[in-house]
């Protein structure tokens, strides 16, 4: 049997049995962002979880003058919720209020107990005396069993949490709170089938009476991935057509496209396997970042089907595979796992590409192709390059506010705002996250923050503000017990016996699970069963909680972008050692001579890229990323300059056109993550490949007498 066909079984096989174990383990596509950055510890576990605490859940906000209409819609809008795929979230306010009399001897606002602490009773009776006279006032316990409002005051005290209608500006709101079932939050096709739903409802309840607004995270991705899914589908077309085009002009035939997309569709489905093999999960921009492929997938088959002959090319084919290889090497030991995936994904994906050209293609009928291509560029060129660089590296500024890489619609912005204005809930918001060793001691070290929080000012939302420790408990009930002692003759004015031995009987203590099990609003703010969290607001001292062991103090927004910066730092640290690996793998093989002749295009590309978007705006995480893809390409492109014939120009030429093309129209979508990534590899491409032109004369030294040609992978 010939070498060859051994070869090519050998391959199948291995194929054969990556796609087998991986679909036989089918692993989640994570579409969470911040799981791309954050992936380290329960630290980063943390953060994520808090970032995406209602990541699945959906907020359905109405607004209406008419509260009848309000309250009527709302109904009605419940009833078209599927309950297989929602729960709608209720807080069971009744049966929070009905623990909270129960113990009522046990909670106090944080005024009352400044009052009772300090014996300030006088001013117990006024505020009680002034709130019964307000014509909106209202008391929770009939007045004989709470004559100094305590109860009262201590729901007031934690504001809104118990329910009922918001009225802003004389406009009354109702929300909705909507938790995902587990399978459809993993399912982002299935998500967006049922957000579809929703919208389709708020347009239906939508009129010129009562307005419907969606807001959360599925909401988000449903509109992003609309608005997305249907410019790349117009780009896709407008791609392939071109190929199209340009591939019969050129040959005559579209034939020649059926082995490039077999081999694109064999590289990306190998690519997902292997990388499912080795992660828990796949990142969705795992994904976003490795469709370079068709790239590399076009450029490899052009150069075969226009040389008709794996000798000729075999050498700078391998050698192009190599040094991309080696690029994405450097980014799997980053130790940072969305890098690793990019890198293996896009690595096995390659491999796949690169041995089916030299195993398979040969088994196609030769192309007779029409060699139309010679272009030559004034160095002028040179002098403009290097003046964007200079410009572009003067000016320079990088931005890592994930917030930049996500442009919400101008109705989805209003519509968070609202939400927002209508919960309370401030946006510059930061967490600090309690560990404890159980319930009790979370309360008891939430209490001892408070403390602090309360004496510099500080607003807060506590799980210890709704649920008192047990020793806070017992404190309050000394309080109470000793202010009814004190005040006994005033109360004997207008209280029967009766009634003020039953004030004296003290209420029960209950304990921090009772608590968490009866109040509504508990749950929102326990993590697990030793971790809580105290939102804080506008929350710019943390220095003063610094005593406190087992905290951690996050600012979403400043945390994200800090570890965003992190890996931004880390991928242009990177860059540094994969030139210098690269010039020696080159050196090598062509001689240390010629290597620099190779690599510089590519260097000055990817500076060149950069600077022309600094020039323009701020740099972010993907424009450095783009980078390593303007390496691999371009090497591709100075290699064959470099040890390639006529038509292997022509293959660079014609691959080079179709991805600048198909990434400059990438460049024009709304969503930046992928118009970041596509406008610096249309730019940084396109100029590696003049310079490979200008900087690589054909009358260079070839280096195929350097080592041995690379026969022996297609000895027979």
């Amino acid at each position: 049997m010939k070498k060859i066909n051994l070869f090519r079984i050998i391959f199948v096989l291995i194929l054969g049995l990556i796609t087998t174990f991986a679909f036989l383990n089918p692993k989640k596509i994570e579409t969470n962002l911040l799981k791309a950055f954050f992936s380290n510890g329960i630290q980063d576990e943390i953060l994520v979880d808090l970032s995406g605490k209602y990541s699945s859940n959906i907020n359905v906000l109405l607004e209406s003058e008419n509260l009848e209409l309000l309250e009527k819609t709302r109904e009605n809008f419940e009833q078209n919720i599927a309950p297989e795929n929602f729960t709608i979230e209720r807080k069971n306010y009744q049966k929070t209020l009905e623990f909270y009399k129960k113990h009522k001897n046990s909670l106090l606002s944080e005024a009352d107990y400044k009052n009772l602490k300090s014996e300030n009773y006088e001013k117990l009776s006024q505020n009680a005396i002034n709130y019964l006279y307000d014509p909106f006032g209202f008391s929770i316990l009939p007045i004989e069993e709470d004559p100094y409002l305590l109860l009262t005051n201590f729901l007031t005290s934690i504001g809104t949490e118990m329910g009922g209608q918001n009225s802003i500006n004389g406009k009354y709101y109702e929300i909705i709170n909507l938790k995902a079932d587990d399978n459809l939050a993993l399912s982002p096709s299935l998500m967006n089938k049922e957000v579809k739903k929703l919208v389709d409802l708020q347009k239906y309840y939508t009129n010129r009476e009562l307005s419907v607004y969606l807001t959360g995270a599925p909401i988000h991705a449903y509109y992003a991935s609309e608005r997305s899914m249907n410019e790349i589908n117009i780009i896709c077309i407008i791609s392939t057509l071109f190929v199209g085009i340009l591939v019969f002009w050129y040959f005559r035939s579209l034939k020649i496209l059926f082995p490039v997309l077999i081999s694109l569709a064999l590289g990306m489905g190998v690519g997902y396997c292997v990388t499912s093999l080795l992660f828990g999960s796949i990142h969705i921009l795992t994904f976003v970042f490795s469709t370079t492929l068709i790239g590399i997938c076009v450029d490899y088959s052009l150069h075969y089907l226009m040389e008709s002959d794996i000798n000729k090319i075999l050498k700078s084919l391998t050698v192009s595979m190599f040094s991309t290889i080696c690029a994405l090497f450097m980014l799997s030991i980053s130790g940072i796992e969305i890098l690793k995936q990019m890198a293996v994904f896009t690595a096995a994906g390659l491999i796949t590409v690169y041995s089916i050209v030299v195993l398979f293609y040969e088994l196609l009928p030769p192309q007779k192709s029409r060699h139309k291509f010679n272009f030559k560029f004034s160095k002028i060129i040179l002098i403009g390059i290097f003046i964007v660089i200079i410009a572009g590296l003067y000016k320079i500024n990088f931005s890592d506010d994930i917030r930049d890489m996500y442009r919400p619609s101008k109705e989805m912005k209003e519509a968070e705002a609202l939400y927002s204005e209508v919960t309370n809930k401030n946006l510059n918001t930061s967490f600090i996250v309690v560990e404890g060793e159980n319930l009790e001691q979370i309360l008891e070290k939430e209490e001892e923050i408070a403390k602090r929080l309360t004496g510099n000012n500080i607003s807060y939302f506590a799980l210890s503000k709704f649920i008192p420790s047990r020793a806070k408990q017992m404190e309050n009930q000394s309080l109470i017990k000793k202010l009814y002692e004190k005040r006994f003759s005033k109360l004997a004015n207008y209280l029967t016996p009766t009634e003020i031995k039953k004030l004296e009987t003290p209420t029960p203590i209950f304990t921090a699970e009772e608590g968490t099990a009866n109040i509504s609003s508990a749950s929102e703010f326990l993590i697990d069963k030793t971790h809580s969290i105290i939102i804080v607001y506008d929350f710019q001292s943390p220095e003063v909680l610094k005593e406190i062991s087992n905290i951690r103090c996050i600012n979403l927004p400043l945390d994200i972008s800090k570890r965003i910066k992190e890996i931004r730092i880390i991928c242009l640290w990177i860059l540094a050692p994969i030139f210098i690996l690269l010039y020696i793998i080159l050196g090598c093989i062509f001689s240390f001579k010629n290597a620099h002749k190779i690599i510089i295009p590519s260097i000055i590309a990817s500076v060149f890229s950069i600077s022309a978007v600094s020039i323009f705006g701020d740099i972010n995480l993907f424009h450095i990323l783009a980078i390593f893809l303007i390496t691999g390409f371009g090497l591709d492109y100075s290699v064959f300059r470099f040890n390639g014939s006529k038509n292997s120009n022509d293959a660079v030429f014609i691959s080079c056109l179709t991805t600048v093309i198909s990434f400059s129209l990438l460049a024009l979508t709304s969503f930046k993550l992928i118009s970041s990534l596509g406008f610096v590899l249309a730019l940084g491409l396109l100029s590696s490949y003049i310079l490979s032109i200008l900087l690589i004369s054909k009358d260079s030294e070839l280096a195929s007498d350097s080592i041995k040609s690379l026969k022996g992978l297609t000895e027979r």
